[in-house]
């Protein structure tokens, strides 16, 4: 009876314990522009959106958006201060995840940093190199799919998982076998098969387990060769698939457009081939588009990110913040370009 009772209450303890480190806020300190700006921020932290861009006092770049539940939910990499001793570019010190969420596109919630390079044990030993991430849900779990360099200094596919949208995210242990480069995102389709998109414009099918391919990825066919093999219409980076009307969007950035730099094109597979459309992302100035387009509330949205230079209670700092701008279609399914808004 005793070492019953003993063990109920050592239960009992962890139990406790753990909705306590659940519930405890998160403290972190930012360090993101030139002019070495610190911020102590306390997560989750609650703001009211009045235009872009959407966060305000650290990087927020790369947003994979997701509709779950009647919420968005917002993924980001974050852009840091580089380090001599550690990086040599800002990109490289990129070094974590932040969530975004809401649920009227008004109020917001910066649940904090989900996810780290430290959380990786085959990652590249001085940490960074988290690059965009991408996000799935299925059968009752949430996957973080995130593209990081392994110890021997190769980009390579991680994935994490955890049982709500803000973790704790748990890395599977290795990357996906068969995938590298950078990129990734995941759709799931009406049918619940849910296919990974990545760099250098490819698809695979995932396994129902979501963290290894069931096949080779195929090479996507987006558009015709004069398209293929122009520096400022071809695939760069970005892919992205979402679906409408029972068609199939398959966009992709090209950041050597100094005009537009989301370009998109349908199909009747989430394989393609595709017919392309041409553009509908206009230019971000300083940055790269690297969108996500989401339905909410009989409304679409196209998230996009742009340099802090052009915010100006930014000017002068490095890094690139989340933004979005509605989206609208024309009557024969093509979409109309997407115009760009910013608060002073």
């Amino acid at each position: 009876m005793t070492k019953l009772f003993t063990n109920t209450i050592l239960i009992l303890a962890f139990l406790v314990s753990g909705c306590s480190l659940q519930q405890k806020k998160q403290v972190l300190t930012h360090n993101n522009d030139k002019k070495g700006l610190h911020s102590e921020v306390e997560y989750p932290n609650s703001f009211t959106y009045t235009g872009n861009p959407l966060s305000r006092i650290h990087g927020a770049a790369d947003p994979d958006v997701k509709v779950w539940d009647g919420k968005v939910w917002v993924y980001c990499s974050q852009d840091r201060t580089v380090y001599p001793d550690v990086h040599e570019h800002h990109y490289n010190a990129m070094d974590g995840y932040h969530v975004f969420s809401s649920e009227d596109m008004v109020n917001w919630t910066d649940h904090g940093e989900v996810f780290h390079s430290r959380d990786v044990d085959w990652g590249w030993e001085k940490g960074g190199f988290m690059w965009a991430p991408g996000a799935a849900r299925k059968n009752g779990m949430y996957y973080l799919y995130f593209p990081h360099k392994d110890k021997d200094g190769k980009w390579r596919v991680g994935v994490a998982t955890g049982k709500t949208p803000i973790g704790p995210f748990k890395d599977s242990g290795k990357p996906i076998e068969g995938l590298d480069n950078i990129d990734p995102m995941v759709f799931i389709d009406d049918d619940g098969e849910a296919y990974l998109y990545n760099n250098p414009g490819i698809v695979a099918k995932l396994k129902p387990n979501m963290i290894e391919l069931a096949e080779e990825p195929r090479t996507i066919e987006y558009g015709p060769e004069n398209v293929k093999n122009s520096k400022i219409l071809s695939f760069n980076e970005g892919a992205y698939m979402h679906k409408k009307d029972g068609l199939y969007y398959f966009s992709y950035t090209n950041w050597k457009n100094k005009d537009t730099q989301g370009f998109y094109a349908t199909g009747k597979s989430p394989y393609g081939p595709f017919e392309w459309q041409g553009s509908m992302g206009p230019n971000p100035k300083g940055a790269q588009d690297h969108h996500s387009i989401i339905e909410f509330k009989d409304q679409w949205y196209y998230f996009y990110h742009i340099a802090y230079s052009e915010y100006p209670a930014y000017k002068e700092s490095q890094g690139r913040i989340a933004c979005f701008d509605k989206l609208f279609y024309n009557n024969d399914g093509t979409i109309q370009m997407v115009k760009h808004t910013l608060s002073k």
